[in-house]
């Protein structure tokens, strides 16, 4: 039924419910309870919390970047900004000059992001017109979002090279014309201890620097760790989804197939399909959709009534130990008894939405963990008792021979009474399909910010680095050292403050890991947090070749080094 935009559609419910129950009619559903648009609206739920965590993560970073580019930047320009002033430059033109700077680099990248936002969002578009069935679903981006998000990168690499501008425009021209104060040289403990004079020269000079300049080394090692972070909050997805499909496919769900009825039938249908063929074992189960109530807190799902000791489908409680079945009361998922908000000795009331409805208040006598919907259960019999129907079932899993797999799948599908089979295997395979194509791009999509992130830290910052210190490093040359020694003095430093971010950015990627899954939780999925050794390790492995690749480039360009232009006064 369509309804006029101010009608309520509560009252209308109730009002259809009253005029068609002598039809036999099992109560009207809101368009916002029905299965396809609680599946969509879940969706769509979980599309805006990434829509919001995501773009936060990212623009934080690139925020990071902006500053630290900018000051090492602004640090090495120290005496072009203090001559700039002295001919006459304000504070503000100084500023504005590197603004204009950091809008340039911004407008490639919003650019790019353009390009690449508007391939990602058709991709999306057809992915979701297959997985939902949309008989008609056009990508049509509105030049609103382009703009806003082209608004907010602005905004967010403006205000990650704030300081950096700020400092540049504040610097006395006297100060910065002048090269800066020299760090108080004085021998250190860790320089006179055995260790220390244990190193070789070069691995000295390294930790020295890197002592000398702690919030840069932290910075950079830091920006590190954010690409390894990136890297497993995408892989950690795979672990999820590898670890619901255990949960809910093998350990939960231990049938080879399960058979629906056209109807309830009785125990003789039992008995009849334990006797096909290939049929190793067999439990019975049935359904209906009700309205669970708590208070003023409603559910609108489903009651299943299973045997007492079930072998084919499990339930496990938050410890992992398996969930007998009482032979009354209910039995409820954990998701479900937080929306009710009832604990195990509350009472629910009922109401059974299919035959004869019948409405009774029953306790909750055990709760149980699951990562999809929100299930109740109830023993068979019971259910049967509350129905007011004997023995009787809708529904059957099957545990089968495996060799005989095919011949039992064409006896059921003869027989009247089955109104549907459904193999699991083929479910698991659909579900990895679907999930597959999904993942795919979004960690590709991960995998290669995380590699720009690594790339960009390492090389901006040997490459900043080697402008800094050329004309040192050349000394060093003249005075005997080889090119794979200085090479080492410059990107030794650079591989020690990776050393020191890749763990960091293993325990960075738990927490950005901890943040999503549980900023994605809904009504239809929790995403368990589950992050595996081989997630970690993949997540450092591409970031060091990410990080390899960058100082490669650094070091051919270390090996044409001019030494005697370097060598010359800048004055």
């Amino acid at each position: 039924l369509g309804l006029l935009h101010d009608s309520s559609p509560e009252q209308i419910i109730v009002k259809l419910d009253r005029l068609l129950e002598s039809y036999g009619s099992h109560g009207a559903i809101a368009r916002k309870n029905q299965i396809s648009n609680w599946f969509l609206m879940n969706e769509i739920e979980q599309l805006k919390t990434m829509s919001t965590i995501l773009p936060t993560i990212f623009l934080a970073v690139a925020a990071f970047l902006g500053n630290m580019v900018m000051s090492r930047l602004i640090a090495t320009d120290r005496s072009e900004i203090g001559l700039m002033k002295a001919f006459g430059y304000s504070n503000w033109q100084v500023a504005w000059h590197y603004t204009k700077m950091v809008m340039a680099m911004c407008g490639v990248g919003i650019v790019l992001g353009w390009l690449l936002g508007a391939w990602l969002g058709r991709v999306n578009t057809e992915i979701y017109a297959d997985l939902f069935r949309f008989p008609l679903l056009i990508f049509r981006p509105d030049p609103g979002v382009f703009a806003i998000g082209a608004a907010v990168s602005l905004i967010a690499a403006l205000a990650g090279s704030l300081g950096a501008v700020r400092h540049a425009a504040t610097l006395p021209p006297a100060e910065a014309m002048s090269p800066p104060a020299p760090p108080m040289y004085r021998s250190s403990r860790f320089s006179q201890s055995r260790f220390g004079l244990w190193l070789d020269q070069p691995t000295r000079i390294i930790l020295r620097q890197i002592m000398r300049s702690p919030w840069r080394s932290l910075l950079t090692s830091i920006g590190i760790a954010l690409s390894v972070s990136v890297m497993v909050m995408a892989l950690q997805w795979i672990d999820a989804i590898e670890e619901i499909i255990e949960v809910q496919f093998h350990q939960t769900q231990r049938q080879d197939m399960s058979v629906g009825l056209v109807e309830s039938q009785s125990d003789q249908t039992l008995r009849e399909i334990r006797r096909l063929p290939g049929v190793l074992a067999a439990e019975p189960m049935r359904s209906k959709s009700a309205d669970l109530k708590a208070g003023h807190l409603s559910h609108r799902g489903g009651i299943e009534g299973i045997t007492d000791n079930p072998k084919l489908q499990r339930i496990y409680d938050a410890q992992g130990d398996v969930v007998s079945i009482p032979p009354e009361g209910l039995i409820l998922s954990t998701r479900l008894a937080e929306k009710l908000d009832v604990q195990i000795g509350d009472s629910v009331w009922v109401e059974v939405l299919e035959g004869k409805q019948p409405k009774a208040l029953i306790p909750v006598v055990s709760l149980f963990e699951t990562y999809m919907g929100m299930p109740a259960y109830m023993h068979i019999q019971a259910f049967n008792r509350l129905m007011g129907e004997s023995a009787s079932l809708e529904a059957i899993n099957l545990l089968v021979d495996k060799n005989q797999l095919s011949q039992l799948y064409r006896s059921l599908k003869s027989l009247p009474k089955v109104s549907a089979v459904t193999l699991k295997d083929a479910a698991v395979e659909e579900f990895n399909e679907t999930m597959a194509e999904m993942l795919m791009i979004y960690i590709s999509f991960f995998a290669a910010f995380a590699c720009a992130l690594g790339f960009g830290v390492v090389y901006n910052s040997t490459r900043i680095a080697l402008s800094e210190r050329g004309r040192e490093l050349a000394t060093l040359r003249v005075l005997g050292f080889h090119s794979g020694e200085i090479s080492y003095i410059l990107l030794g430093e650079a591989a020690l403050l990776i050393l020191v971010g890749l763990p960091l950015g293993c325990l960075m990627g738990h927490g950005l890991g901890w943040l999503m899954t549980n900023a994605m939780n809904t009504e239809l999925f929790r995403i368990p947090l589950v992050i595996k050794a081989a997630t970690d390790a993949t997540a450092v492995l591409v970031t060091l070749g990410a990080t390899a690749f960058s100082a490669a480039l650094v070091r051919r360009r270390l090996d044409h080094l001019d030494l005697i232009a370097v060598l010359k006064t800048r004055e």
